[in-house]
């Protein structure tokens, strides 16, 4: 369960958005300004940041959108603007429930930045290493005037024929 703060001063929107938030199985805060959703976010960090691109008029996208009271947290942005984040993807008013649901599952499964719809790639598993066996001792160390020995030694022997 995602923990989802919806920031919008329109009342009614709030309303129908919480309600499709819950049937997906979120937890929504409310704010209706910034100031809530800056007391709301100092309590614990949302999953996701569902702000209204009216809100305000505009200067609660402003402030929220950029990331900077909640960094690295994905933002949707309810209803259209051109001066939404360039990663933020827009949800067209009237609100279509499935189509919500679709954007906040896959903002919840992009980190911020990512390109919006841009598939998520799978967690990475590498195995551990193999364990590198030990080399057996030598039985007899040897001694580099040992080995100089054995050489001379190969140089004394007559060759095989």
């Amino acid at each position: 369960m995602a923990r989802v703060l919806l920031v919008d001063d329109d009342i009614a929107e709030i309303s129908a958005v919480k309600r499709i938030l819950a049937r997906a199985g979120h937890q929504t805060l409310l704010a209706t300004n910034t100031r809530d959703a800056s007391q709301a976010i100092v309590q614990g960090a949302p999953d996701l940041l569902l702000v209204g691109a009216t809100c305000e008029g505009g200067s609660a996208l402003a402030s929220l959108g950029e990331g900077e009271l909640a960094p690295g947290v994905p933002v949707l942005v309810l209803g259209e603007t051109p001066a939404a984040p360039a990663d933020a993807p827009q949800v067209a008013r009237p609100v279509d429930p499935a189509q919500l649901a679709d954007l906040v599952a896959a903002a919840l499964g992009a980190p911020r930045g990512a390109a919006p719809g841009a598939a998520v790639p799978p967690p990475v598993l590498v195995p551990p290493p193999a364990p590198v066996p030990e080399p057996a001792p030598d039985p007899v160390p040897v001694t580099s005037a040992d080995a100089a020995v054995d050489a001379l030694g190969e140089l004394d022997a007559p060759a095989a024929v």
